[in-house]
C-alpha cells in the first residue's frame, strides 16, 4: 500500500523537473526575453508587465490583465530577473497539472488520475507554454481548478463548491478574454442535470456561480484600474479577433507552415493598404461602441457569407491541426540540424497529439459520469468562438488537459479488458468525429512538413500574388539574411523581388 503514494510522489517530482529544467538552458544561454512562437503575445505581456513595474502604467491594455499582474509581480520580487517570474510560471504549469490529476481521480479513480498525469506532465505544449510569458498557462491552472470545484459540487452538493468555481472561473475570465461568457452555459448545464436527476434546482446555490464569478471579475477589474486605464468586461484584444476574423483574403493564424495566416501579421506589420472591401480593420471601427462594432462585422459578413464560411471553417481546422507552439520553436530555431531528425521530432509531437485526441474521444464515448456534457458543450463553445474570431493551435490548449482526462480513461479500461474498443464502434458520432479530425490532421501535416526556408519564400510569393507588393519587399529584407535556402528557393525569391521592384516602381511613377 504504501507503493502507491511514493510512486505519485516521484511522479509529481518528475513533472517538476521536466519544468523546470528548460530554466536551466535558458540561463546557461543568457536569454533575456521570453520564449515566443509565431506571435508577439508574450513579448507584449512582458513588456507590459516591466512598464508596470517601472511606471505602475500597461501600455498593452486591450488584453486581459491577470496575467500582466503576475508576471509582474515576480518580476519585482525577482529584481528584474526574467527567470523568476519564467520559474513562477513553470510552477503554475506543474500545479496545473496536479490539479488535472485531481480531476481525474474525482471523475474516474486513481489508475485513471495517474495515466493523466504522466500524459499531462509530457505534453509538449503543456511544457512549452510553461516556460513562457503567454495567458495560457495561468487560464488553464484556473480553468482545471474551477471544474473540479464544480465536479465536487455534484458529488457533494456543497454549494461553497459553487462559489469557489465561480471566483477561479471569474480570474480565468481576467487572463483570458471571452470565458466569462461560458459560466451561463455552466448555470444552463447545472439545471439541466438537476431537472435529469428529478432533483428541486437550488437557484440561490446555482446563482451563486454567476454572481462570484462577474464579482470576481469587476473586483479584479477595480483593483487593477490605475495599471489598465480602464474597465472593460471584454477585453478589447477578443473584439479585436472578431473584426481580424471578418476579411475576406486570409485567415489570421500564425501556427508554423501556415503560408496565408501568416501573412495577415506581416501585411499589418508593414502597414500596407488592404483592397477595398476586403476587410474592416481599421483605427475608425475602435471608435465605435461594442454593440456597433458588432453590427458592422455582420453587416460585412452579410455581404459576402460563403467567402466568411469557408475561412470559418478553415479557422476550425487551424485549431483542430496537430500543429504546436513547439513545433513552430523547434523548426525555426534550429534550421541548422539535420532536417531528418527534425521531421521526425515534429512528426513524434504531432502522433502524440492526435493519439491524445483521439483517445479523448474515444473516452467520451463510452462514459458515463455527469461532467462528460459539461466537457462537450465546452468543446462545442470554443469551435464557435473560433469560427467567428481566428482560429490556431493554440487556441485548442484550454481544452486538452479534458481531452487527456478522457484518453487517460480509455487507456485504463482497454489494458482493464473492458472491451472499449467495441462500444467506441458502436458509436456512430464518435467514428465520424475520429474520421473527420484525422483527415484534417493529415491535411495540415503537409504546412507542418515544409522546411523554414520553404515558407518563408511562399509566403513572400503569396504576397505578391496576392497584390501585396510592399509587404513582399518587407518580407524580402526580412527574410534575406536566414542562410538555409535551396539553391531553388533562392531563385524563386529573386524572381518575386524583381517583380516587386517593377510593381513599386510602377506605383511610384503613377503617383
Amino acid at each position: 500500500m504504501k507503493r502507491a503514494p511514493q510512486t505519485k510522489s516521484l511522479i509529481f517530482f518528475c513533472i517538476l523537473l521536466i519544468r523546470l529544467a528548460p530554466l536551466l538552458l535558458i540561463s546557461l544561454q543568457g536569454e533575456r526575453q521570453p520564449i515566443a512562437s509565431g506571435d508577439a503575445d508574450p513579448l507584449l505581456y512582458w513588456g507590459g508587465a516591466r512598464s508596470i513595474v517601472s511606471t505602475g502604467v500597461n501600455p498593452f491594455n486591450f488584453f486581459p490583465p491577470l496575467n500582466f499582474i503576475f508576471i509582474a509581480t515576480f518580476l519585482y520580487v525577482g529584481g528584474g530577473s526574467i527567470l523568476v517570474p519564467m520559474g513562477a510560471v513553470a510552477v503554475v504549469g506543474w500545479l496545473m497539472v496536479i490539479g488535472v490529476y485531481l480531476l481525474a481521480k474525482e471523475l474516474f479513480g486513481e489508475r485513471t488520475a495517474l495515466i493523466t498525469t504522466v500524459l499531462a506532465g509530457v505534453y509538449p505544449s503543456f511544457i512549452f507554454y510553461g516556460i513562457s510569458f503567454y495567458s495560457e498557462t495561468l487560464a488553464l491552472f484556473f480553468i482545471v481548478i474551477s471544474f473540479l470545484m464544480v465536479v465536487r459540487y455534484f458529488h457533494t452538493w456543497r454549494y461553497y463548491y459553487l462559489l469557489m468555481g465561480g471566483v477561479l472561473w471569474g480570474l480565468a475570465s481576467q487572463t483570458r478574454g471571452g470565458i466569462h461568457i461560458f459560466s451561463v452555459v455552466m448555470l444552463t448545464l447545472m439545471i439541466m442535470a438537476h431537472l435529469s436527476k428529478g432533483m428541486k434546482v437550488p437557484w440561490g446555490s446555482l446563482a451563486t456561480f454567476v454572481v462570484s464569478t462577474y464579482l470576481t471579475i469587476l473586483t479584479v477589474g477595480i483593483v487593477v484600474l490605475p495599471t489598465q486605464g480602464e474597465f472593460s468586461l471584454n477585453a478589447k484584444s477578443g473584439i479585436g479577433s472578431f473584426i481580424h476574423g471578418a476579411n475576406r483574403i486570409t485567415t489570421s493564424c500564425p501556427d508554423y507552415g501556415d503560408i496565408r495566416g501568416n501573412i495577415f501579421y506581416a501585411i499589418n506589420s508593414c502597414k500596407e493598404k488592404w483592397p477595398d472591401h476586403s476587410q474592416l480593420y481599421s483605427e475608425d471601427i475602435w471608435k465605435l461602441s461594442t454593440g456597433q462594432i458588432v453590427q458592422a462585422v455582420f453587416s460585412f459578413i452579410a455581404e459576402d457569407p460563403l467567402t466568411y464560411l469557408t475561412n470559418s471553417l478553415k479557422k476550425l481546422s487551424c485549431l483542430w491541426s496537430p500543429n504546436q507552439a513547439p513545433i513552430y520553436y523547434i523548426k525555426t530555431k534550429f534550421p541548422q540540424v539535420n532536417s531528418l531528425l527534425i521531421g521526425m521530432i515534429c512528426g513524434g509531437i504531432c502522433l502524440f497529439t492526435i493519439a491524445v485526441i483521439a483517445g479523448g474521444v474515444c473516452g467520451i464515448a463510452i462514459s458515463k459520469e455527469s461532467f462528460r456534457p459539461v466537457f462537450i458543450v465546452f468543446i462545442l463553445f470554443y469551435c464557435v468562438m473560433v469560427f467567428f474570431t481566428v482560429g490556431n493551435s493554440k487556441l485548442r490548449l484550454p481544452l486538452m488537459p479534458f481531452f487527456i482526462i478522457y484518453c487517460a480513461s480509455f487507456c485504463s479500461q482497454v489494458a482493464a479488458g473492458m472491451h472499449s474498443w467495441k462500444r467506441v464502434v458502436f458509436h456512430r458520432w464518435s467514428i465520424m468525429v475520429l474520421l473527420l479530425f484525422i483527415g484534417n490532421s493529415i491535411y495540415k501535416y503537409q504546412e507542418i512538413a515544409l522546411t523554414p526556408g520553404e515558407v518563408r519564400v511562399r509566403q513572400i510569393e503569396l504576397c505578391d500574388e496576392l497584390g501585396f507588393p510592399h509587404t513582399a519587399g518587407y518580407l524580402i529584407r526580412r527574410y534575406t539574411p536566414y542562410h538555409h535556402y535551396t539553391h531553388n528557393q533562392t531563385d524563386r525569391m529573386r524572381f518575386v523581388e524583381k517583380n516587386v521592384l517593377r510593381k513599386l516602381n510602377t506605383l511610384e511613377k503613377r503617383y
